[in-house]
């Protein structure tokens, strides 16, 4: 017991230094990625043309399997990560899973459905402004077509593996970064809820603010439940309402 509590209390220090690592993750881990696989993509079809079609979907995000793409690429984005922590020796004090126990379930459930009362709240006071609605879209740089071909690749993307990479990186590594260093609980969950809003750069004013409200939630989440399983789960079932939205206005005629 003593041998483990030392173990943890080492990890604590050496993510406590880990300054660059998570600044680098949290700010820039999605453009790295995206700048690699791109690199890669770029490269293949340089040496071999006739790999230009298997490349499409990566450049072409109206492309159906766009969402397949990226859900690929978040997948080794998380065990990229996952393999530096444990090599940096702080994978338990950076990534620690938590309880989901019945008090926990309830709090997701909570924070979840108090995520979607400050969305529709966002939302009725966006839309009473003139050209308000508009705010509440992507950004026209970012937008792209939605069919219901576009569907698996976007629950695989945005409900699957989205909500496990950005809770390892922002409630795990950048999070208890912060808590390693004995900030207090709560700046470390408004500083890290301020970086996550931070890289959803596709939304204007009030999805920002929503999705800062969504990383105050995980946040508390991470806290409560002393590990990453109880934010992971809400930040997908949060991102599943968002889908089914999505899903519902496609599927009416």
């Amino acid at each position: 017991m003593e041998a483990t509590i030392a173990d943890e209390e080492d990890q604590r220090k050496r993510l406590a230094l880990m300054v660059l690592s998570s600044v680098v993750w949290s700010l820039w881990g999605y453009e790295i990625l995206i700048a690699i696989a791109s690199q890669i993509a770029g490269y293949h079809e340089s040496v071999n043309s006739a790999s230009e079609a298997f490349w499409l979907p990566w450049w072409d995000m109206d492309h159906p399997l766009s969402g397949v793409y990226m859900a690929v690429l978040l997948v080794a984005g998380i065990m990229a990560l996952v393999a530096y922590l444990r090599v940096a020796g702080v994978m338990r004090a950076a990534l620690p899973i938590g309880s989901l126990g019945p008090s926990i379930l309830g709090a997701v459930l909570a924070a979840v459905l108090i995520d979607v009362f400050a969305w529709e709240v966002i939302a009725t006071l966006t839309t009473s402004l003139d050209a308000g609605e508009a705010l509440l879209n992507e950004r026209e740089d970012y937008a792209y077509t939605l069919t219901l071909a576009h569907l698996p690749g976007e629950f695989l993307w945005s409900v699957v593996t989205a909500p496990v990479f950005e809770e390892l990186v922002f409630r795990g590594l950048l999070l208890g970064f912060l808590l390693a260093r004995g900030w207090n609980p709560w700046l470390a969950v408004a500083v890290s809820s301020a970086a996550f809003a931070g890289i959803h750069s596709q939304y204007y004013l009030p999805g920002l603010l929503s999705v800062f409200i969504g990383g105050l939630l995980f946040g508390w989440l991470r806290i409560l439940s002393k590990g990453l399983a109880a934010p992971i789960l809400a930040h997908s079932l949060m991102n599943g309402w968002v889908f089914m939205q999505d899903w519902s206005g496609i599927a009416q005629p």
